[in-house]
């Protein structure tokens, strides 16, 4: 990420603090895995996908960990950028790198730019309304949460993205893949709340840093 003397200097520290060392980049890897199996002719555009890609999952967890969502002050074992860096930075941050994800993939080297706006409508939709990462945290503001969509939206939609993208990136048919990615995503959720809600995954607990009985100290009963 380039960095300005003359930028706001908190808010620099936390877009490198949301971002690095990171955790598993397991979306980033996703991309790139489909991208290869696809021939991945233009692999500038296919890694400037993944860095897209894990750079709006980061912000969705600077937003997540905020005081009116789950509060949290830990994230992948150091404090969350809310703890370290304050809500209000926080929230710009989490800003900041959505904006940053479209710049870095606009600005890529690329040899294929037809596939450029296909691949920015995808992910845009990943991470927006009505079905991306922003309706799925909204369902935790609902009285009453249709779980499956809550899971297909605030996680799996952005695993969808991330096999699509690798896909169009390398011009393969997005469609094909999508499903993968849906079901990764749905899983990987289901593994994340098993975990909070019940205390006995402690392994996966600590892979994912986040704490057993999460959910129940929150008020979420998912299951």
């Amino acid at each position: 990420m380039a960095e300005s003397k003359t930028a706001p200097q908190n808010l620099q520290r936390a877009l490198h603090h949301a971002v690095f060392p990171g955790g598993a980049r397991i979306r980033p890897q996703l991309c790139l895995a489909v991208a290869a199996a696809c021939g991945d002719d233009d692999p500038d555009l296919s890694i400037a996908a993944a860095g897209a890609i894990e750079l709006l999952h980061c912000a969705s967890l600077v937003h997540d960990d905020l005081p009116c969502f789950d509060n949290a002050m830990v994230r992948r074992g150091q404090p969350s950028v809310r703890a370290a860096f304050g809500e209000r930075v926080a929230v710009l941050a989490g800003d900041a790198l959505i904006v940053l994800a479209f710049q870095y993939i606009a600005s890529c080297s690329m040899r294929s730019p037809l596939r450029l706006a296909p691949l920015l409508k995808t992910i845009a939709a990943s991470v927006g309304a009505p079905h991306g990462i922003v309706s799925g945290q909204a369902w935790e503001c609902e009285s009453k949460v249709q779980l499956s969509q809550y899971q297909k939206e605030k996680t799996g939609s952005l695993f969808e993205a991330a096999t699509a993208a690798g896909a169009q990136a390398a011009g393969a048919d997005a469609d094909t893949w999508k499903p993968l990615g849906e079901w990764l995503g749905e899983a990987y959720q289901v593994a994340e709340d098993t975990c909070s809600d019940s205390g006995m995954v402690m392994q996966w607990s600590t892979r994912i840093h986040k704490p057993c009985f999460w959910n129940q100290a929150l008020g979420f009963f998912r299951y």
